[in-house]
Order: structure tokens, then sequence, then C-alpha cells
């Protein structure tokens, strides 16, 4: 650091470890020292936007999002006596529904628990702009707004973002992840990509390497023989949106 002419800063420093709850109670560290600063560890830390914890549950990520989200479907409700169908959707779009799809892709593979309240977020949203009561159906609000639910929302992420590593417009480390399996003979939904094996579900399970190319595999033919992301977008909502409300 000193040839690069650097200076460690102990109070933006931080450092946390990444385990299952039984590993990190076996692993009982109180802070490392780089040269004479003293770096304490941190149980969760903010990197991009997205909050961290020890075993990547998301819950403090989940909670701020939701935190900002309903604030700012507050204000939004306090106005919606001025607004008209189309100004409201933009708002809600632009101040609400942006914070849940932040980096969503990380959260596939978390329990119905977690992303519940995300839901809630998202379900009290659709009320809002199609006027709805508290206790009316929030699964036929988002059906009229087309919107798909907060699970199926992060599946249609995550394939998109398999399109463009499957197509070559991803950062070629994603990229790297699609490997074509070698069959020897041909299979009616097309060319499959290799799903690796993991040791654990909770975390192996759930990493893009396997999920990017497992959920592709299940597409149907006609959705990844697309070209274009566009149309790639507007059939895969489609089918999602029918096996989401089916």
């Amino acid at each position: 650091m000193n040839q690069n002419r650097l200076k460690l800063n102990s109070t933006k420093t931080e450092y946390i470890k990444f385990a299952s709850q039984t590993q990190l109670n076996k692993c009982v560290v109180n802070g490392i020292n780089v040269k004479e600063t003293h770096v304490d560890e941190s149980t969760v830390i903010k990197y991009l936007g997205v909050w961290f914890d020890t075993v990547i549950s998301f819950d403090r990520h989940i909670t701020e999002k939701c935190k900002v989200a309903m604030f700012n479907l507050y204000r939004i409700k306090s106005l919606r006596a001025h607004l008209g169908r189309k100004p409201l959707e933009q708002l809600v779009h632009s101040l609400v529904m942006s914070h849940l799809d932040y980096c969503c892709t990380l959260l596939y593979g978390l329990p119905d628990c977690s992303l519940a309240r995300l839901q809630r977020v998202q379900s009290f949203a659709a009320r809002l702009i199609l006027n709805r009561r508290k206790f009316d159906s929030a699964t036929q609000s988002l059906k009229e707004l087309h919107w798909l639910p907060i699970r199926f929302r992060i599946l249609f992420r995550l394939l998109c973002l398999a399109f463009k590593c499957v197509n070559g417009t991803a950062t070629r480390y994603l990229c790297e992840y699609f490997i074509y399996s070698t069959t020897g003979y041909s299979l009616r939904s097309g060319p499959t990509f290799t799903v690796p094996r993991t040791r654990t579900r909770r975390h192996g399970d759930r990493a893009f390497s396997v999920v990017g190319p497992r959920e592709w595999n299940k597409l149907p033919l006609n959705i990844k023989a697309c070209t274009s992301l566009i149309t790639f977008k507007g059939k895969l909502k489609t089918h999602i949106f029918a096996l989401a409300y089916q």
C-alpha cells in the first residue's frame, strides 16, 4: 500500500465471513490486523446497494428495500386523488418497483417467508393503482395489471440474464457458466446446458452457475430459439404469466 501511496481508512474498512451458521460458530475471530490498523468484523455489509449478511439470507436487504418502498408508497397514496391512472403507475414503477427489482436475481431460491414481505409491498402497490380496498384480492389486482408475483418476477429477471449469457452479450465470466451438454442423441427441447452438482441446497443450489442453466433447460424450444431480447422477453413473460396464475 505504501508503494501505491495508499492508506487504509479504518472507519470505512470492514470485512465479513460467509458460511453456514454451523461453520460460523466454529470460527471465532475478534477482528484482523492490517499492518498497524485493526479492522473489526461485520455481520452485515452493503456493497453496490445490496446488503449481504453472513449466511446470505438477505434478510437485511429485504428489510431495507421494503422500508424504502413502503415509505414511497404512502407518499404516493397521499397524492392519488390528484393523479390519473397512467401517472400513478409511472410513479409506482419508478419509486417502488425499482427497489423491489434491484438485484432481485440474488433472491432466487429464498423461502416463501422471506419473499412474503416483498410480495406484500407489491400487492399494496397494485391495490393502490387500482384503488382497491385492503382486503380485496391481491392476485386479481396483479393479474389485471399483468404483473408477475415476486417469485416469478425473480425468475423472469434470471432468465433474461441467462438469455444474454447464451447469446454472448453478458459479462464473459457469466457466459462461461453455460456449457453445452454432450449427448449422443438430439432432444425435442433442443440443445441443453450442463447443470453442475452442488453439495448444499442452501447456498450451492442458489448459485447462478446452477440455476441459470437449469431454468434455461426447462424453457420451451420456441422461447429458447429467440434471437432478439425484446421478442424473448415478450414470449417469456407470457409463458411465466401462465405458470404463475394457472
